[in-house]
């Protein structure tokens, strides 16, 4: 039993203190300089993709989702944490589950919309989105976008940076082996999911994809490609 217990506490050093900080010191040294194709863990490790760029309000942004069919997740508390905990290990519906904390621009999502796959906690469609204003001295593809702080101002014109991807089930994170939701590998078939629901509602305009032409980690098999559209 005191082996169990050893390995166990083991176990939790290190994919929780130990190898977080070092995993990101590594890909400071190695990324530095390149344009980030995916979002960030609060220790700064790569976590989802991002495949998303819609031009709106945060009025429209909310709106649409609704009317496509979309469930604006609860916001991360204990209170919501321990919920979905239960709902996941019962396996009980909660259309409304909170997503984990990911960043981008040194900051949360603001907002996460979900679609459940079928009547589980543990599949679901899900889009995080993180909102910046619009630069036009600063392209797309420029480091600066990606690695400022935005202060934002609802004042003038919003873009809503996105990463879409499904939840499969329980699994590891990589790199570190922290207990989360698994996310299917192929993660371009959720970004064209996102866009098609939009789509089926009238609500997308001036589609272009963007082909970024940067390396995405490894545990995602995607083109690489950033979907720029319009919410109308």
């Amino acid at each position: 039993m005191n082996l169990v217990l050893e390995l166990v506490f083991l176990y939790l050093l290190a994919a929780y203190l130990l190898l977080p900080p070092l995993v990101h010191i590594g890909l400071a040294i190695f990324r530095r300089g390149r344009i980030p194709t995916f979002t960030l863990e609060a220790g700064g490790i790569p976590a989802d993709p991002v495949n998303i760029l819609l031009l709106a309000s945060e009025e429209k942004l909310r709106e649409r989702f609704a009317q496509a069919g979309w469930v604006e997740a609860d916001p991360l508390t204990f209170s919501t944490a321990w919920k979905m905990s239960l709902a996941f290990i019962f396996n009980r519906p909660y259309t409304r589950a909170p997503f984990r904390s990911l960043y981008l621009f040194g900051r949360r999502q603001d907002h996460g919309f979900q679609m459940a796959i079928g009547k589980s906690p543990r599949k679901r469609h899900h889009v995080r989105f993180w909102a910046a204003n619009i630069d036009p001295d600063i392209h797309l593809t420029d480091f600066k976008y990606w690695s400022s702080t935005h202060e934002i101002d609802p004042a003038k014109p919003l873009i809503w940076v996105g990463a879409a991807t499904e939840d499969l089930g329980l699994g590891l994170a990589a790199l570190t082996y922290q207990i989360r939701h698994r996310t299917d590998r192929y993660v371009d078939d959720e970004r064209e999911h996102v866009l098609n629901t939009l789509r089926s509602i009238g609500a997308l305009a001036e589609e272009h994809y963007v082909d970024a032409n940067r390396p995405v980690h490894g545990k995602y098999i995607t083109d690489g490609r950033i979907i720029t559209a319009t919410l109308q």
